[in-house]
């Protein structure tokens, strides 16, 4: 087996291109040697050399050669529902782009202003496959859709909230800004420190002390304002965080430092300060970037079931303009063209084919539709062109209901409340009466001084920086190696989730197995005249059925050249009939027949993905209780479960969106996979929803996690790492709490001086870091 040359997938009938006695290839696909002949044409075919020397970030699909021409998108009214305009008053559309899988995509998309006329700029987010371009006043968006669909990534428009975007852009300046002032300041008042701890001379100390003292005030106050924010915010709640702790070690120290600094002690805690807040700073800020790699479930609110479509300008339904399916209205005639997701509920007014409705209902066998058949929102055109009238609009159907019901879902989900918080709401709360009863008894002695100084070495020594830290630090490690290996997750909470889940429900159909069909049990019962690759590919060559697609696949073509059909026939639930060398053949019925004999017979079936027994008897193993469920007939589902070695109560099947979404609502601890829209509802309503390779856009809407490379092997690596990481976090959490158990009694029988709290306080911060960075022997080999 060889892989394509340009999209990387095997080969299993290579194409070359012959061109004056050299080779070019091998392709999987002309929709692949297609897009090779563009790039060569605009002088890109460096794009092919930056391939073959960086790494591959996710896998991509062979091409698929689209006829969109997104003329939409120069639509007014369009463009100012989902374009911008930057800080140079240019107009803006993000595009998702399928297809962007390596460094050299960034290359080629970043190229775009120099092969596509009225482009100004053109940046690419490798990460969420985001490109932002902007285009002069003799720009198009539609032509820049096409020149990106005709190199192989297919655009989406993504709708974007303006103000919300640069609020977003501000935040993050901000944020950098603190990140950067307290790391310089923390670096410079260390060098200070350090002369101070090494017993820098009298006449120094105080100049030391003063200096630190300017560097020490920034960070305490402007930088450190989001811990101040967020615990004010905690305590008008009536509630206690993890920031509460921190900001009164921050202001008691500040306060502490500057009192110092008046009286002529030396001693100040700004190193071991300045040092946490910018520890803290670049950790939580690392951590939302990490949780924004993927598409943020905003983003995905603005996709659109299919793309653009076609509505019919004239009485006979002759012509027609291309729209988007946010503009279609009530009464419109479409022309719905064969693979297109139908995007709103419709009559057929003309024509016949075959529906997918897999996507919709999880039933895998073609649903016969002909004039007069009302087709849903969400399934699949697979055969002939249809021309429908739209009887209601998008969000109107049983989709969009469907996704309203998800949206009102996704704002109503409980969060799961951080462990570190749920320590803190009893440590802060303990840590503080512990400071009172010592400040009390202290002063009852009659020194002031001291006892507040012993007060203050116990909040400064039980700051709980070190799980402040670590456990977005672990966070942080098992999100970034999840999204390197296509593992995007939303939400850093979603992995407690995942630690805590008990029972696994699985969607049947493109999950476990292919979407598509495959032929099994191929019988010959005659020698036709002329080889059965030729009969199959002469009389399939133009048809989309899924059948005829998985007979082409069945039989790869070996040459170019195929025989001529005479009085070729394609009827809709019948077959494909024509004349070859004179011999008639027919292929209807799940058969072949030459001049009425029976040739050949087969029959088809969806082929159960191959990691899938290997992924379910693994999760078996992690002590997850596994659930198939699917919309597909009962004795499907019964036979694929007997493969699996699955047990009769371990499968269920005809069951509706509404009914899969009621039985994982009855379950606690639930973790659903699906991929389509039959399997929405339940995603929303699972502890954890993942959704896999090539899941409808509603899914991902409604998803926690979804998979950007196929297998379902990535589920069970999933939720090895979710439990490791867990193990990391308790342990730190103990590593923490008996660290500051020590730091109590220490502090109370005034074995430790504020001096030493200082010194000391870091390392607990030292402890966790190196137990984070660590890991287990379980949870490194998930971050190889």
């Amino acid at each position: 087996m060889t892989n394509c040359l340009h999209c990387d997938q095997i080969a299993s009938s290579p194409l070359y291109i012959q061109k004056e006695n050299c080779e070019t290839g091998p392709f999987c696909c002309q929709g692949c040697v297609t897009v090779f002949n563009i790039l060569k044409n605009k002088g890109l075919s460096e794009y092919y050399e930056i391939k073959k020397n960086v790494a591959i970030f996710k896998d991509r699909a062979p091409v698929e050669i689209s006829s969109n021409q997104y003329t939409y998108l120069d639509n007014s009214d369009f463009q100012q529902e989902y374009s911008y305009l930057n800080y140079q008053k240019e107009r803006t559309i993000e595009f998702y782009l399928e297809g962007i899988h390596c460094l050299a995509c960034l290359w080629i998309i970043e190229k775009l202003p120099t092969f596509v006329p009225g482009v100004s700029s053109s940046k690419l987010n490798i990460g969420r496959s985001v490109a932002v371009i902007s285009i002069s006043d003799t720009g198009s968006f539609s032509l820049v859709a096409r020149e990106l669909d005709n190199i192989g990534y297919r655009p989406h428009p993504l709708k974007i909230n303006q103000n919300e975007n640069l609020l977003k852009i501000k935040e993050n300046r901000i944020n950098l800004l603190r990140i950067g002032i307290s790391g310089a300041a923390a670096g410079n008042i260390m060098l200070y420190a350090i002369s101070l701890y090494a017993g820098a001379g009298r006449e120094y100390e105080q100049l030391f002390n003063a200096i630190t003292v300017a560097f020490a005030l920034p960070v305490l106050t402007y930088c450190a304002y989001p811990f101040y924010k967020n615990s004010y915010v905690a305590l008008k709640n009536k509630s206690l965080s993890i920031d509460v702790p921190i900001s009164i070690a921050l202001i008691m120290g500040a306060v502490m430092g500057v009192y110092n600094l008046f009286i002529g002690v030396p001693e100040n805690y700004f190193d071991s300060l300045t040092a946490l807040v910018f520890l803290l700073l670049l950790s939580r800020y690392f951590l939302k970037i990490i949780q924004e790699k993927g598409l943020s479930t905003s983003d995905l609110n603005f996709f659109y079931q299919g793309e653009s479509l076609l509505k019919s300008t004239s009485e006979d339904f002759s012509a027609f303009i291309e729209i988007h399916p946010k503009l279609i209205s009530v009464g419109d005639v479409i022309k719905i063209v064969p693979n297109q997701i139908i995007p709103a509920d419709a009559t057929i007014i003309r024509g016949q084919s075959y529906l997918n409705t897999s996507l919709l209902s999880g039933e895998s066998e073609l649903q016969k539709v002909s004039e007069g058949s009302l087709v849903y929102s969400g399934t699949q055109n697979v055969s002939n062109d249809l021309i429908a009238r739209v009887t209601s609009l998008p969000k109107e159907s049983r989709l969009g209901k469907i996704l309203q019901h998800i949206e009102n879902g996704w704002s109503q989900k409980s969060k799961i409340v951080d462990i570190t918080n749920v320590v803190s709401k009893y440590f802060v709360l303990v840590v503080f009466l512990l400071s009172l009863f010592l400040f009390f008894k202290e002063f009852q002695s009659g020194d002031m001084r001291s006892a507040f100084e012993k007060a203050l070495t116990l909040l400064i020594v039980t700051c709980p920086c070190a799980l402040a830290i670590a456990t977005p630090l672990t966070f942080i490690r098992s999100l970034s190696k999840s999204a390197e290996k296509g593992i995007v997750i939303k939400d850093d909470a979603v992995i407690e989730n995942l630690a805590k889940a008990k029972v696994i429900f699985i969607d049947k159909t493109g999950t476990i197995t292919e979407n598509k069909i495959q032929i099994c049990d191929f019988k010959i019962h005659n020698d036709p005249e002329i080889d059965f690759e030729y009969i199959v590919h002469a009389l399939e060559q133009h048809s989309r059925h899924p059948v005829a697609l998985s007979l082409k696949n069945y039989f790869p073509l070996t040459k170019t050249e195929l025989p001529i059909v005479q009085d070729f026939k394609e009827s809709p639930g019948v077959g494909v009939s024509g004349y070859i060398n004179q011999n008639h053949y027919l292929i209807s019925q799940y058969s072949i027949f030459e001049n009425e004999r029976l040739v050949a017979s087969f029959n088809v079936d969806t082929k159960v993905k191959k990691d899938a027994f290997d992924s379910i008897k693994r999760l078996k193993k992690l002590g997850l209780k596994i659930q198939i469920l699917s919309g597909d007939k009962h004795e499907k589902v019964e036979s694929l479960a007997k493969t699996l070695n699955l047990q009769n109560e371990e499968f269920a099947g005809e069951l509706s969106p509404e009914m899969k979404n009621s039985l994982i609502k009855s379950s606690t601890h639930s973790i659903m996979i699906g991929d389509g829209a039959n399997d929405a509802l339940a995603l929303n309503s699972a502890n954890t929803g993942i959704a896999v390779h090539g899941a409808m856009d509603i899914s991902l809407r409604a998803a926690d996690v979804y998979l950007t490379t196929p297998g379902l092997e990535h589920i069970v690596n999933l939720i090895v790492m979710s439990r490791e990481t867990m193990k990391v976090i308790y342990r730190n959490l103990v590593l923490s709490l008996l660290y500051n158990s020590l730091s109590v009694v220490l502090a109370f029988t005034g074995y430790i001086s504020p001096l030493t709290a200082a010194i000391i306080m870091p390392l607990s911060s030292l402890t966790v870091l190196i137990s984070s960075l660590i890991g287990t022997k379980e949870l490194r080999s998930q971050w190889k």
